[in-house]
């Protein structure tokens, strides 16, 4: 009840800034309409058809700036918002209110630092890591200077992962199908994050120190009955102590990112929350100057303290081939070609443990500068019998085609 309320707070105070202007001269309106109709064939021969039809308006003034992202889903028949903020510009600083995403991160491929937000699984992997974000509501000040900045935020709140409960891509273990689930309160002011980021610029270097006190995105659980059964989801508090970085050796960049994940479970005694964590990712990407192609090539990491093979522990359940640590490869490559009106895009992602993997293959047209078509085909799957989250999304291979109009 309260997003929705300050969804339609933040709606009434940008409509009427679309028709008066209270500031300068400068100001500017933007309203645009993106279309995009998608139709699939999944492995198993199911057919999939889904209109994306999404709004976006635009205040722009020297001090001030208005944003609201909208998008209606024909798959999910609703609508739901992407971004409703509001931002403030005074000297060196700036306030931003509302419901949006923010990256945290260096590289390019992936992320290890990238916390503020859980993630959106419903359609599986894409090839756009913004939009497998969820938005979540928070108030951000950034203050600027010459070569640094620093970030201050405050979440009244969080919204966890959307982790599909049904369909081609449920993560629900089939035993917890008929179960009764019950969430913790993740929208209560008891379940507030913070967090700060100081960034610097030291000649071709970029680094940048986190501090985040807040909530894994994805959930433990805890049996509270077996006749029938019920299970409560729960949230691990944590805090995070990381670091990015990324030096520009041209035309190379080497990216580095690391945190340590400081558990409120420290001693690894209870199951139902996640343990302490250590998480690292190297990325060193190639652009061509001329061509403004690129490829990259990433490892992440990550190792788990205090680490149990209890089958019902969820650092256990959240592993891959039951070990504590893990460690996978990323290699990306996007090629723009004929004057960059068609452009080439492929992602391969390989988990060791578990040896699963997942190819994502995408090609666009620019038919006009409003005007693309587009084909993609994604394919999971596993080299072993290991079981992973590749290896149970290996009937969701799918070829679409499919058109963006910008009005």
């Amino acid at each position: 009840m309260k997003r929705i309320c300050l969804a339609i707070l933040l709606i009434l105070v940008l409509l009427p800034l679309y028709s008066f202007d209270f500031f300068a001269e400068q100001a500017s309106r933007t309203v645009s309409f993106e279309l995009e109709p998608t139709f699939g064939l999944y492995r198993d021969k199911q057919f999939h058809q889904q209109i994306d039809l999404r709004l976006l308006a635009e205040y722009n003034e020297e001090r001030y700036r208005g944003l609201a992202a909208l998008t209606y889903d024909s798959a999910k028949n609703g609508l739901e918002a992407n971004e409703l903020s509001l931002s403030l510009f005074f000297g060196q600083h700036a306030l931003k209110a509302g419901l949006f995403t923010h990256p945290w991160g260096s590289a390019s491929t992936t992320h290890v630092v990238d916390v503020l937000q859980g993630r959106d699984l419903r359609r599986g992997l894409v090839d756009d890591l913004e939009k497998m974000k969820r938005p979540t509501f928070m108030t951000l000040f950034t203050s600027y200077w010459e070569t640094s900045s620093l970030e201050l935020l405050f979440k009244p709140g969080f919204a966890p992962s959307f982790l599909p409960t049904e369909g081609r891509y449920s993560l629900i273990p089939p035993a917890f199908a008929t179960a009764t689930i019950t969430e913790m309160e993740t929208h209560a002011l008891s379940a507030y994050e913070i967090g700060s980021r100081y960034r610097v610029s030291l000649g071709k270097l970029d680094a940048g120190l986190l501090y985040f006190n807040g909530h894994y995105p994805d959930p433990g659980f805890s049996i509270t009955s077996l006749a029938p059964l019920s299970i409560d989801l729960i949230y691990t508090r944590y805090q995070l102590f990381g670091l990015e970085s990324s030096l520009l050796l041209e035309p190379f960049t080497l990216a580095f990112e690391g945190g340590f994940f400081l558990s409120e479970d420290r001693s690894g005694s209870e199951s139902a929350l996640f343990n302490n964590k250590l998480a690292y990712l190297a990325e060193l990407s190639y652009t061509h100057p001329a061509y403004e192609a690129f490829v990259a090539l990433a490892y992440q990491g990550r190792y788990v303290f205090d680490f149990s093979t209890n089958p019902s522990n969820v650092d256990f359940l959240a592993s891959y081939d039951g070990k504590a640590y893990e460690n996978t490869l990323i290699f990306v490559v996007e090629y723009p070609l004929i004057h960059q009106k068609l452009t080439l895009r492929g992602a391969l992602t390989y988990q060791m443990e578990s040896e699963g993997y997942a190819f994502l293959l995408g090609l666009s047209y620019a038919l006009l500068d409003n005007l693309h078509v587009f084909g993609k085909a994604t394919i999971y799957g596993a080299l072993g019998t290991k079981s992973s989250l590749y290896k149970s999304w290996d009937d969701n291979d799918v070829v679409m085609v499919g058109l963006q109009a910008w009005f």
